[in-house]
């Protein structure tokens, strides 16, 4: 019994270590009116670890206020190897034209980036976004 309790701990440890080694490091809003083409969100990861560690997807979700749901509005899931000490960044970036959550478009929302392994959700990070729509000046 001893032995499976040892085995059991040395596989706990090294596994929950693994999970902890990426971090969604900050999530970016640029949006310059409430138009698809003038929006620009980027997912900022980190793999803190010694490890190279393999991301099945990042989603990008967004909301209108604490009592509504989730709702995916990108899912980036090409070439998600994280190197170890390495950062990636991912933009979601829609082109004119392109058809995109309302929730968007509004002036308050909250935008999540979730960070899924491969059977597991390994980090995530929320935050809230209130625009701050300016006009261009030309300079004189």
């Amino acid at each position: 019994m001893k032995k499976f309790l040892l085995l059991g701990a040395a596989l706990a440890a090294l596994t929950f270590p693994a999970m902890a080694e990426i971090q969604v490091k900050g999530i970016l809003i640029n949006q310059a009116a409430p138009k698809a083409e003038a929006t620009n969100i980027r997912v900022n990861l980190a793999n803190t670890g010694d490890q190279t560690v393999k991301v099945s997807s990042v989603q990008l979700q967004v909301r209108n206020s604490d009592s509504e749901s989730w709702q995916t509005v990108k899912t980036f899931k090409n070439h998600l190897t994280m190197l170890a000490h390495k950062r990636m960044a991912l933009d979601y970036l829609p082109a004119r034209g392109e058809s995109v959550n309302p929730i968007l478009l509004q002036p308050e929302f909250q935008v999540r980036a979730v960070v899924n392994g491969y059977g597991t959700t390994l980090a995530s990070s929320e935050r809230p976004y209130v625009a701050h729509y300016q006009s261009l000046v030309m300079p004189r």
